[in-house]
């Protein structure tokens, strides 16, 4: 599939509403489902903040946003360019939120790409009923390790097939309510609409009525909890630092061909048995509404 700057112009790597205010808070052991997966569905922070946690994965330099994957890291899904603070930025390693995928080995290598690292959106927001007309850039974070997630992400895409077998269809997941919602309850509002991501499978079918007139176009409105990662001191991002890294190790599938050499540790599986803030610091951030801006 064309990616233009994405991933470098190098192949597909082939390895593989619950609306909540959720803040600093710990999550809670009921949400770590499996010890393979990390215990957040989303998380959102300041995109400078991320760049400033996770230089390894990502640089900011002259303009030009860089998403360093070939090891970890993040899937970067964008157009190519991004308003970040106010600036025009280029992106590059990024995968299009918006492909054509022309056979079955497209569409196996696009969907073991998306679901191999957590997606990472850019997107700004301004502060309402403030005096600044500036919007503050923010990073959306969506874990594909997660199983809620995961299992939405995949029951999307397998109820497509099933339905239009032997057709074209286009498919779109997006996240912009969930965020928009969310960012509401801390008095922001988004000011772009590309938190979400789309694919059409297109096959050598001279005429397909269900396809033109739209009845093969299918979008899923995702949500689920969000995890406010903002954070100003040493100690927390520290923790914020830690817990970002753990999600963003590769993740070793057992069984694979590529790994059958390999014994899996601790880091393989990418266990995270806590949180990035524990228990014990719930006291000083238990205000309904977070400063979010920096």
């Amino acid at each position: 599939m064309a990616t233009g700057d994405t991933i470098n112009k190098a192949p597909l790597e082939r390895i593989n509403s619950d609306r909540s205010m959720m803040s600093f808070s710990s999550v809670g052991s009921d949400i770590l489902s499996t010890v393979t997966t990390a215990n957040c569905e989303m998380a959102l922070l300041p995109l400078r903040l991320l760049i400033e946690l996770q230089p390894n994965y990502l640089t900011l330099e002259d303009g030009v946003l860089t998403s360093h994957n070939h090891s970890g890291g993040f899937n970067l899904f964008s157009e190519g360019t991004a308003i970040i603070d106010g600036s025009q930025c280029r992106i590059i390693n990024y995968i299009q939120r918006k492909v054509t995928l022309r056979s079955h080995v497209d569409y196996k290598d696009y969907r073991e790409t998306v679901l191999a690292k957590p997606m990472l959106f850019i997107t700004n927001a301004r502060k309402v009923n403030s005096t600044s007309t500036s919007a503050k850039t923010f990073a959306i974070v969506v874990n594909t390790r997660h199983p809620q997630i995961r299992s939405k992400l995949e029951d999307g895409m397998n109820s497509v097939i099933s339905s239009v077998m032997g057709e074209n269809y286009q498919l779109q997941f997006t996240f912009h309510n969930v965020v928009r919602e969310y960012l509401q309850l801390q008095n922001f509002e988004l000011t772009e609409d590309n938190l979400s991501f789309s694919y059409t499978f297109k096959l050598d079918v001279f005429v397909d009525f269900f396809y033109m007139f739209g009845l093969s176009k299918k979008t899923y409105d995702l949500h689920g909890k969000i995890l406010n990662l903002y954070c100003t001191n040493n100690s927390r991002k520290d923790r914020v630092k830690m817990f970002l890294s753990k999600m963003t190790t590769p993740l070793i599938r057992l069984g694979s061909s590529l790994d059958h050499d390999r014994r899996p540790s601790v880091f393989s599986l990418d266990m995270i048995t806590e949180d990035p803030f524990p228990q014990e610091e719930l006291v000083s951030d238990s205000a309904p509404v977070l400063p979010l801006n920096c």
